[in-house]
């Protein structure tokens, strides 16, 4: 005992034998205690040194561990008992330095091994869930029952000496202990019940599931199956960033989701919550409000609770700033007399008064609160990941069953739907991720005014009161913001409307020489949208300057207040502890109107979805299917289907089948109504509306009864009218009749595009599947083979079968890829015959009832079209497999293979039957068929339409020639004719934000960074001068009341001084950043604009327009509105961090020494965040681009998705498209707190050397209070900067991105616009052409098109250009406007060279009749008319000379009338007279006719044949020929073959010799 008493207990200062007798009493039992923490130290070491090297538990490798009950609070228990054991240690420590003489081990050394135990007990706990080995508790259990009977008898022992006397810091500590402790005890026993005494039952079901949920798949991401600490330190991600910084990361990478994760689980937990919120309330009107609550309320409120907890600890570290001042006041003062102790052991206020303990108390807190903030953080991110996921799904669900009439109206278009699933599901996203910080930030500000009350009395309410003027302020600004931001984006989407059409248009816009009009236009759109953004940036310096001036003005008001009206002078303790509440004070408020800004968008955003929910459907309850279609869809996909989502989205998708629909609105406002199916599902209640109709006949396969329909829904009028017919099965249906008459719209009414209004629509109860070809073919950015089997099995000799019905063959020969080629977006690659021609073997391929065909044939030439008809459809369709046909088309020469013929006119059916009915019933009509039958009997001719079959084929060897000349040193497989976008990996180049600096001005941005560094100056400065002021006020009482005074005035201007000056350099820096770099971003667009609007046409054939469109939408808003607010982020938080790093190095140098390894660990971790970041945001971007191109591909053609009932295939596709891009969300998110608890954790260190460095210079150099506060305090504020620095960082990396993007277009190649000499204004006059030994080429490196071509066309005759396909043609054509290199020769136009004239002047002298008509979105008059050059009364001329002025005339604002996007609202051959007229009112001398009556039928088009003849009469016209009998009454005929002119004469010189080319041609024509 003698030898425990000299060693473990030392001696002590106590003067009573009582006191003296306990502590040895109380040594003994110390020494127990110690005793069996060390014997269970040991004890656990070696049952885990046992089991992991001595066992097969040695090749037990995973990543995740079972988890078991309260696995959590567990965890929260150590921890808990973690610090009280640490508060021990430092309590024994304490008692032991200020009670005795010499040391007593005893009084901390059993509370180190205690700590030291926990730990083992922590990680002895970790392994048995990482093994799965519930048997390893009973050794816990023991240990846990030996503590607390331990800390029991100790705690009995000092009840008796000191009594219950809870200011005993000791006592508390023992109390806490034993309850945690007995807690720990409690939940071992819980899991012995559930688990040890289990064990010939199942396991643990939940712990099972989780292990089958991360086996079943390659799942990588492991957070859920990781303990508690993992979680909240997000260890579980570490490998992320060892990858990443070796290589760059790829998406394999990253392995697949969790389950909870997949787009189909968070639909179907959306789906569920949406029915339970909706269905109990009958106000008809449906809430999203409700299903967010119930889908995402509890793990919102969760999060809430933990950003609380978060709040709270914040309130600590300020708290605490006093208290280390005051500790070193005292130092510094001599003020720690010593003094005769009370009590043996320390008090709770005398531990808590100590500086090195408060510091200890600020680096716990600041860790907790870090780790409890970025917890609550993640769970709010997550639930935010997943209604973006659910409402995604939800959007798409519901657009695949809106109306045609509803998707062409101006309030619901398709880019307003796509907007939806961006930036309405985005703002929900961040809605839900800021609604918690919304919800405490008046707990923030109520607590903190509260403690600056206690602090600095009234002043405080005073200098706080500022924010009740500036708050409200901030949020008018920030409504106005809101409100002009609003004006902005309509604005932007106005400019990029007008870029698309600019883009879509571009070929018309340089032939017409019209490119400097719209571009112009565009500028003038552009202008507008500065001066709004100006107007938000105006709003945005003020938010800014309130948000920087006002803590300080505040911190101003209240230390004068208080100087001014208390007793107590201001000292550093007051000083630096209400400082560092003013700090935390600015946070939340700064914070606020950001969040009001995302949550009222969110609000927004509401409800628009709402509205969009619930417009009208689909309505097929006037349709009547013989059968259900099985399909799956987003319910029934089985768990073992879920690995197909892992692959790459770009995959062809499978087919699959559709379910019930989450909404099932009819034409009405309500969105749940169970009592009529939807489209593309049927549910139990639908199928008897589908088998309740009369058995048709087995010869008809659809009967329409007595049906009414309309584009407007129920209320419109009728579009058709009196329809009464039936499609016999098996056979061949035509239908036929004038433009605009109705026969597409009768082909949408029967595949239930539009609303019936009476009638019904009858299919047969055996074969009533669909194929549709629309008359506008919609192809996938998908292979040429996967456009052509959409979905259905590969069947080789089918699939041959079809090419070749469809002429494809030699087409794929050419393809790199043969027919495994990926088509560009929208088929960019393919002409529209080529493209037709893939959409027409589609639905040959299909092995479906019906084909609705609509006028599929005007896009063929002939030949073709001859072929497919006769081997396609005769042969192949109705010949061999017994197929129903239903044909819409022009082309009469066909009419004899058709079994019946409809004749549409004026909305309804004029009359049907065969061709003998006909005949019987309007022999008038029947004998205008027989001559135009006779005279397109010239079918086998092979000539071009919209491209000419071979042009066609042409077209793409040019492509795949000018592929394999750019690529062939890089060893490419060619699968693709338009090559993706390349990917950047590795940081962003100097020379790119040189050339941003570059556009801003290099002065100008050494002006803006001077003002920044003068603005963090005067903040240092201002600091120092508050540390003076403070200092002064601590020898008061030893002056006079005039030499306070004189003080007071002399601190009090220096720091108003001071204070304003700042104030002033933020205005400055900040009006500066941002009003300059909307001129540089205004520069850019100019730049990129006319660069893009300059360049040759061969570029947008081989740049998608999508790529390009994207330069002047999504780059150009990074540009205009995110940069220069992020680098202005990072130019803050960067001078707040080395403010504060400079201020503490002045006051106590020593701290460069230690913080030098944090920094230098710091930035190693900045550089492993920045590398793989970066990459995981590019691959964000990059699978992001297929969920927008899939909802924009599928709304493009949702006509044929819905008559091929493919919806469900294409639902499964968007689950995994958007599964695959929230692979990266997760993991770019996850990153953010990854990265946000290491550096908060470096933060800490840095407060804890900042205080450390402070606190031991004041005892060893008398460094003053003040200083110590100083450094404290700005160390306290630099936590969150920090962290923003590296975020901050890379963001602008990756919009500097855009920049990049943005500058590598504005340096392409553009045409050659001046000339060097101006002609005549006249000119040309007569229209002589006269073209001498000229050689063109598309592009330089190609081969030549036309060589040696030398040939004369006079003024005032008609030539005919005709020749085999590939013969050069259109290229003649295009030398003419200068399009295409003419590297040889020159082209002579009244004897002027061509090449000498400036182009546009050159262009807008030939008028050309386009065979692709192209309007634009705005008024007739400006499509006939944009330069607004003619009067109204030539505009109705050339109107009435096309055919159209009766049809305009019957619209309401007649030449003022609105065409929407592309003319939709006009069908395709009324668009082709409107660029008729068009020619017609630009009256030049030189016309060229490409083909520009192909979608009209033929008798407007004869007539347009003699208006043509009369108008031109003094006009040299070219026409390139489609029929042979176009070109028989022309002056000349110019046959060309190979690029070479074979022959060049009058048409009847020609035929009188047998063997001209000519002649060959018309013999084969048949004429």
């Amino acid at each position: 005992m003698g030898f425990i008493q000299s060693e473990l207990c030392g001696t002590t200062n106590a003067t009573t034998s009582t006191i003296v007798k306990h502590v040895e009493t109380e040594c003994i039992l110390h020494f127990v205690e110690a005793f069996v923490h060390a014997f269970f130290i040991v004890l656990m070491s070696i049952v885990l040194v046992l089991l992991g090297y001595a066992t097969n538990l040695r090749y037990y490798q995973a990543t995740s561990i079972t988890l078991y009950p309260r696995h959590s609070l567990k965890w929260m228990i150590y921890i808990a008992i973690f610090i009280v054991l640490l508060c021990g240690v430092g309590e024994g420590m304490l008692t032991d330095l200020t009670r005795n003489t010499t040391t007593q081990p005893h009084l901390y050394v059993p509370q180190s091994l205690a700590l030291v135990s926990a730990v083992m007990s922590l990680v002895y706990y970790h392994h048995m869930e990482y093994w799965d080995r519930p048997q390893l508790a009973w050794l816990l259990l023991v240990y846990w029952i030996s503590s607390t009977v331990i800390e029991l008898v100790i705690l009995n022992r000092l009840i008796q000496h000191t009594g219950f006397d809870v200011n005993i810091l000791r006592f508390d500590i023992i109390i806490l202990r034993t309850l945690g402790y007995l807690v720990c005890l409690v939940l071992e026993l819980n899991l012995l019940r559930k688990q040890a005494f289990e064990c010939c039952s199942v396991k643990n079901s939940r712990a099972s599931d989780q292990k089958k949920k991360k086996e079943k798949k390659r799942l990588l991401y492991t957070y859920n199956f990781t303990n508690i600490m993992s979680r909240v330190t997000f260890w579980s991600v570490n490998w992320v960033y060892v990858l990443g910084y070796k290589k760059p990361i790829e998406m394999s990478d990253l392995g697949c989701l969790p389950e909870n994760f997949e787009c189909k689980y968070q639909y179907k937990r959306f789906q569920k919550a949406y029915k339970e919120s909706n269905t109990s309330h009958n106000s008809g009107r449906i809430s999203l409000w409700r299903t967010y609550v119930k889908a995402y309320g509890r793990p919102v409120f969760i999060s809430t609770v933990y950003k609380l907890i978060s709040d709270t600890l914040g309130f600590i570290p300020p708290l605490a700033v006093g208290g280390v001042v005051a500790y070193s006041s005292r130092l510094y003062y001599n003020d720690d007399i010593s003094e005769e102790y009370s009590t043996y052991y320390v008090t709770v206020s005398e531990y808590f008064s100590n500086g090195f303990v408060l510091l200890g108390v600020i680096f716990i807190t600041t860790i907790l609160k870090s780790m409890t903030l970025q917890y609550a953080g993640n769970i709010s991110v997550m639930e935010s990941i997943h209604i973006r996921t659910a409402l995604q799904s939800a959007i798409y669900d519901k657009a695949l069953r809106l109306t045609s009439s509803t998707l062409s109206s101006e309030t619901m278009s398709i880019g307003q739907i796509t907007n939806h699933m961006s930036v309405d599901c985005i703002a929900l996203q961040w809605f839900i991720i800021m609604q918690f910080v919304l919800y405490t930030i008046p707990y923030q500000v109520i607590v903190i005014l509260l403690l600056l009350y206690m602090e600095l009395g009234i002043a405080a309410l005073i200098g706080s009161s500022v924010y009740l003027i500036v708050t409200p302020l901030q949020y008018k600004i920030s409504d106005n913001m809101s409100r002009l931001q609003r004006k902005v984006l309509a604005i932007s989407d106005e400019r990029l409307k007008k870029s698309n059409e600019m883009l879509q248009g571009i070929k018309l816009l340089k032939l017409c020489g019209w490119e400097a009009l719209f571009s112009a236009t565009i500028e003038t759109v552009r202008a507008r949208e500065i001066k709004q953004m100006m107007l938000v940036g105006v709003h945005i310096i003020i938010t800014t300057f309130f948000s920087n001036a006002t803590p300080i003005i505040v911190t101003l008001i209240s230390f004068v207040v208080y100087s001014t009206l208390s007793p107590t002078p201001l000292n550093p303790e007051i000083t630096f502890s209400s400082l560092a509440l003013f700090n935390q004070l600015v946070v939340p408020l700064l914070q606020l109107p950001s969040v009001l800004g995302y949550i009222v968008n969110g609000i927004a955003s509401t409800k628009r979805l709402q509205v969009f929910f619930s417009a009208d459907e689909i309505d097929l309850s006037g349709m009547y299917f013989g059968r259900p279609d099985t399909h799956i869809g987003y319910h029934d996909i089985e768990p073992e289907q879920d690995e197909k989502y892992t692959d790459d989205p770009t995959d062809e998708y499978v087919d699959s089948m559709e379910t019930e629909p989450l909404w099932k609105a009819q034409p009405t406002t309500t969105m749940l109504n169970d009592d009529k199916s939807s489209y593309g599902s049927f549910e139990s209640e639908s199928l008897a509306d589908c088998t309740h109709e009369t058995i048709l006949p087995d010869n008809v396969a659809i009967q329409v009864t007595g049906a009414s329909f309309s584009w407007e829904g129920e209320s419109g009028t009728p579009t058709l009218h009196n329809i009464t017919t039936e499609i016999p099965k098996g056979g061949l249906t035509m239908i036929v009749g004038l433009v605009g008459s109705g026969k597409s719209s009768l082909i949408s009414a029967i595949l239930g595009e539009m609303t019936i209004l009476c009638g019904k629509v009858e299919f047969s109860r055996k074969t009533n599947s669909v194929s549709y070809v629309p008359q506008k073919p919609w192809l996938q950015n998908a292979t040429f083979r996967n456009n052509i089997l959409f979905g259905s099995s590969f069947d080789y000799a089918r699939y041959q079968r079809v090419l070749h019905a469809c002429s494809l063959l030699p087409d794929i020969e050419i393809l790199p890829g043969g027919d495994m080629t990926e088509i560009g977006e929208k088929g960019i690659n393919l002409s529209g015959g080529q493209k037709q021609r893939i959409s027409l073997s589609r639905a040959l391929y299909s092995k479906t009832d019906i084909l609705i065909l609509d006028d599929p044939l005007s896009a063929l030439d002939v030949h073709v079209g001859s072929h497919l008809m006769e081997d396609g459809i005769i042969n192949f369709l109705i010949q061999q497999e017994k197929r129903t046909v239903v044909l819409v088309t022009h082309q009469l020469q066909y009419l004899k293979y058709a079994s019946k013929v409809i004749v549409v006119d004026k909305g309804t059916i004029a009359i049907q039957g065969n061709l003998t009915v006909i005949q019987q019933h309007d022999p008038t009509l029947y004998s205008e068929w027989e001559g135009v039958m006779k005279i397109l009997s010239e079918s086998e001719v092979e000539s071009d339409i919209e491209k000419s079959t071979g042009d066609e084929r042409h077209y793409l060897k040019k492509q795949v020639s000018q592929k394999h000349d750019m690529f062939k040193t890089d060893n490419i497989c060619g699968e693709k004719l338009i090559e993706k976008e390349e990917r950047e990996t590795g940081s962003m180049s100097v020379t790119v934000f040189l050339a941003y600096a570059k556009a801003i001005k290099y002065t100008i941005v050494c002006l803006i960074l001077a003002l920044f560094a003068t603005q963090g100056t005067l903040l240092i400065l201002t600091n120092f001068w508050l540390s003076d002021w403070s200092e002064a006020g601590v020898n008061a009482d030893n002056q006079t009341e005039n030499e306070q005074d004189e003080i007071l005035s002399y601190y009090l201007t220096g720091y108003s001084a001071l204070t304003m000056s700042y104030v002033m350099a933020t205005l400055l820096a900040t009006s500066c950043h941002i009003i300059f770099s909307l001129f540089a971003a205004k520069r850019l667009h100019i730049a990129l604009l006319r660069n893009i609007v300059n360049a040759p046409m061969r570029f947008f054939d081989t740049t998608p327009t999508g790529r390009i469109l994207n330069r002047f939408s999504a780059d150009t808003q990074v540009i205009d509105q995110k940069i220069w607010l992020t680098m202005n982020s990072f130019m803050n938080s960067f001078l707040q961090v080395v403010s504060a790093l400079v201020v503490n190095s002045i006051v106590t140098p020593i701290f460069i020494a230690f913080v030098t390894p944090v920094l230098i660990v710091y930035i190693f971790l900045q550089r492993y965040y920045i590398t793989t970041s970066r990459e995981i945001q590019r691959l964000d971007s990059i699978t992001r681009s297929p969920v927008f191109a899939h909802y924009s591909e599928s709304l493009g053609g949702l006509s044929t998705i819905r008559a091929y009932r493919k919806e469900s295939a294409f639902k499964t596709r968007l689950l995994r498209t958007v599964d695959f891009n929230n692979v990266a969300q997760l993991y770019l998110h996850t990153g953010n707190r990854w990265l946000g608890i290491r550096l908060e954790f470096l933060a800490a260190v840095i407060i804890l050397i900042s205080g450390l460095s402070g606190l031991v210079s004041s005892v060893a150099t008398g460094l003053e209070p003040s200083l110590v506060g100083l450094s404290l305090t700005y160390a306290i504020s630099i936590s969150g900067y920090m962290t923003w620095i590296i975020r901050n960082a890379v963001d602008i990396e990756m919009q500097m991105n855009a920049v990049e993007r943005v500058k590598h277009y504005t340096n392409i190649e553009v045409e050659q616009y001046n000339g060097i000499y101006n002609p005549p204004k006249d000119w040309p006059d007569r229209g002589d052409i006269n073209i001498e030994n000229i050689s063109v080429r598309y592009a330089t490196g190609l081969d030549p098109v036309l060589q040696d071509i030398s040939i004369h066309f006079r003024a005032g005759n008609k030539i005919g250009i005709c020749g085999r396909t590939g013969s050069g043609k259109s290229s003649l054509t295009l030398a003419l406007f200068r399009i295409i290199d003419t590297f040889k020769g020159r082209i002579l136009m009244d004897g002027v060279d061509i090449s000498h004239v400036p182009l546009l002047r050159l262009r807008r002298q030939i008028s050309i009749i386009p065979q692709d008509p192209v309007l634009f979105s705005g008024t007739i008059r400006f499509n006939m008319d944009p330069q607004e050059k003619r009067s109204d009364e030539e505009i109705w001329n050339a109107l009435s000379a096309a055919q159209l002025k009766d049809i305009v005339l019957k619209l309401a604002g007649q030449l003022d009338s609105h065409v929407s996007d592309g003319g939709e609202n006009f069908s395709v051959g009324q668009r082709q007279l409107f660029c008729l007229a068009r020619s017609f009112l630009r009256n030049a001398k030189i016309v060229i006719m490409d083909e520009a009556t192909a979608s009209i039928d033929i008798k407007t088009d004869t007539i347009i044949s003699h208006v043509v003849s009369s108008s031109f009469q003094n006009t040299t016209v070219l026409i390139i020929a489609h029929r042979m009998s176009t070109i028989l009454d022309s002056n000349y005929v110019l046959v060309l073959s190979d690029g070479k002119v074979v022959e060049y004469d009058t048409p009847q010189n020609l035929l009188q010799r047998d063997d001209s080319a000519f002649s060959s041609l018309v013999r084969e024509s048949g004429l």
